[in-house]
């Protein structure tokens, strides 16, 4: 990352057209601080005789995994509001990926926004998007820009996983769509989120059972707008080996001829 950088386009969040600072994705306090291979999906998933071999696209960034892609004014904004919460989320979760051995489970959280986490989450899955995104969903833009905001249309699903083994999954819209909606998906240890919007689980692929194994966290958006919330919430720890949305296939499960 070069933050000296003069970059000019259509902000992600609010659409005007300025100098566009390097926003961390997901925040940089939330373990996104060194040097990451940045990987890039690719059309050869769909031809190759082996996906464990396909080497990964892109650029080696200095300092975190990022885009070029809000304004100073909304990338401040979502400091200020969102990223604090959202971080205080990622300990507890890192916290439990490195002290404890398990494929599952159950765990309660105390001090926490569940609000303003999801809607940091969401402010990531806006910014990987291509710009129009925006044009198109201005429900889940509106939930982001406003702090206050707490409608938001059941077509718009969010759901999570824990996750530390695998690659760095950044999948963004339109990366699966059809008639039935379209699915976005970004893992990071500790955490892996999945948008999913106006879907019909009916693909060439087996999301019925991808889905079971992903926790709903569409709810967060009901809880009081403050750091006084406790909940219980359970998660599986799923891989994510290649660059394929939904895919949770142990390493050995991935055919390799």
């Amino acid at each position: 990352m070069n933050p000296s950088n003069n970059i000019v386009g259509n902000c992600k969040l609010c659409g005007e057209k300025q100098q566009l600072t390097f926003e961390h994705i997901p925040p940089r306090v939330a373990f996104n601080k060194t040097t990451i291979y940045y990987s890039i999906p690719s059309e050869e998933y769909f031809t190759a005789e082996n996906l464990l071999n396909i080497k990964p696209k892109g650029n080696v960034i200095q300092g975190g995994v990022g885009l070029y892609c809000l304004c100073k004014d909304c990338n401040s904004f979502l400091g200020q509001n969102y990223v604090r919460p959202y971080s205080d989320f990622v300990n507890v979760g890192m916290n439990l990926l490195y002290k404890y051995e398990f494929d599952s489970i159950l765990f309660n959280l105390k001090k926490q926004n569940p609000l303003r986490i999801l809607k940091q989450v969401t402010s990531m899955f806006i910014s990987i998007s291509e710009p129009i995104f925006k044009e198109h969903h201005p429900e889940i833009i509106d939930f982001v820009r406003m702090p206050e905001k707490v409608d938001l249309p059941d077509k718009y699903r969010f759901f999570m996983y824990l996750n530390n083994e695998g690659d760095y999954r950044k999948l963004a819209f339109p990366t699966i769509t059809n008639k039935h909606g379209a699915i976005g998906e970004l893992a990071f240890p500790p955490f892996g989120f999945v948008l999913s919007i106006d879907v019909g689980l009916r693909f060439n692929i087996d999301y019925d059972n991808a889905f079971s194994q992903l926790t709903e966290i569409t709810t967060f958006k009901n809880f009081e707008d403050n750091r006084n919330n406790e909940f219980d919430i359970f998660l599986n720890k799923l891989p994510t080996h290649l660059q394929i949305p939904l895919d949770y296939r142990d390493i050995n499960e991935i055919p390799t001829k």
